[in-house]
């Protein structure tokens, strides 16, 4: 099950006590992901209870200081703790070189070791893969580099063992044999496949967009999704700004939902021009009903829409690997990956 955490809701510019900076937390099957890193993130992720070693992957959008301003003392902390699990750091061109140089001049030493993917401008597809999750991202429509990330669970076909042991297949042999080829050949001759005895499960989603103006590619990462976070920094008051700036306005927001089919949108990233939400989640609505505005540290979850019977009993995935880098993660190889020492600096 996702169950995630908005930490903060405010975009950049001065501070205020209203709003924390962007970042997210979602846990998903034992991994902990912190999406964006914008400061004070330490003290929101010790309000929301996640304990700093427990998180496996930081993901920034893009590089702009309202989103990664948390990141360095993040780490620091991390180093205090004397944290040995290895740490994923996923975002643009250059992340590397903020990382490394300023842990430098900080005279910071991590004792753990940390991984840094760099994603190519444009790059879109998978960026990490485990046998319980898939992590893909796709480019948005910013001043600078910026990626949006789309964390999918992998939940298996449901086996109905009912309809099996009124056919003849009882747990054991033959069963197993099924779970891992796909089909089985009774005494009879009869061929029964998993498909005839299994359900697709639908597989929860959750989208998390950086700062964007409104594009197709944003829209096609979030097809479908069961929660989609977009950032919503304006109203339609100043759709000017929203353009000039390259943000979006709430109503925009509510136009990709809309067109994606998500199940649900959350905005986020509110512009300290407003005290109040209430002008962004109005027009939202009424182009996509579906539409609340993000509450900083009330945890949430997606909770599978599907409901199988109750003898129905998920498939293990045949293909499930161990002893990948980070909890039995995948990174994909054609997001750039740097290692975890001081990386070259990309224009």
């Amino acid at each position: 099950m996702i169950r995630f955490c908005v930490l903060g809701t405010g975009a950049g510019g001065a501070p205020t006590l209203r709003r924390a900076p962007p970042a997210v937390v979602v846990r998903l099957e034992g991994s902990v992901f912190l999406f964006d890193c914008g400061e004070g993130t330490q003290r929101q992720l010790i309000r929301a209870r996640v304990s700093r070693r427990k998180i496996d992957f930081v993901t920034l959008t893009h590089l702009h200081a309202d989103h990664v301003l948390g990141l360095v003392p993040l780490l620091a902390s991390m180093a205090s703790d004397k944290r040995q699990e290895p740490l994923c750091l996923i975002g643009p061109r250059g992340l590397a070189e903020l990382v490394w140089k300023t842990l430098r001049w900080v005279d910071v030493e991590l004792p753990f070791e940390l991984q840094v993917r760099e994603l190519e401008t444009g790059f879109q597809g998978e960026v990490c893969v485990s046998p319980q999750w898939i992590l893909s991202c796709a480019p948005l429509y910013h001043s600078i580099p910026c990626f949006g990330f789309r964390l999918q669970e992998r939940r298996q076909p449901a086996l109905h063992v009912e309809r099996l042991c009124a056919m003849g297949v009882k747990p054991g042999k033959l069963m197993g044999q099924l779970k891992r080829q796909g089909w089985i050949e009774l005494p009879s001759g009869e061929r029964i496949t998993l498909e005839q005895v299994s359900s697709f499960r639908p597989q929860p989603t959750f989208v998390y967009c950086g700062d964007t103006r409104p594009c197709p590619t944003a829209i096609e990462l979030a097809r479908r999704a069961d929660v989609l976070i977009y950032e919503a920094t304006f109203a339609s008051d100043r759709a000017f700004l929203a353009h000039e700036t390259f943000h979006s306005t709430a109503a925009e927001a509510a136009e990709v939902a809309y067109a994606a089919e998500a199940r649900r949108l959350l905005l986020v990233h509110f512009s300290s021009r407003y005290d109040t939400e209430e002008p962004m989640l109005q027009e939202a609505r009424a182009i996509f009903p579906h539409t609340d505005i993000a509450q900083e540290l009330v945890w949430d979850e997606i909770i599978p829409s599907d409901t199988l019977d109750d003898e129905s009993q998920p498939l293990p995935d045949p293909n499930a690997e161990g002893g990948q880098p980070i909890a039995g993660v995948s990174l994909v190889q054609r997001a750039h990956q740097r290692p975890g020492q001081p990386g070259t600096a990309h224009p």
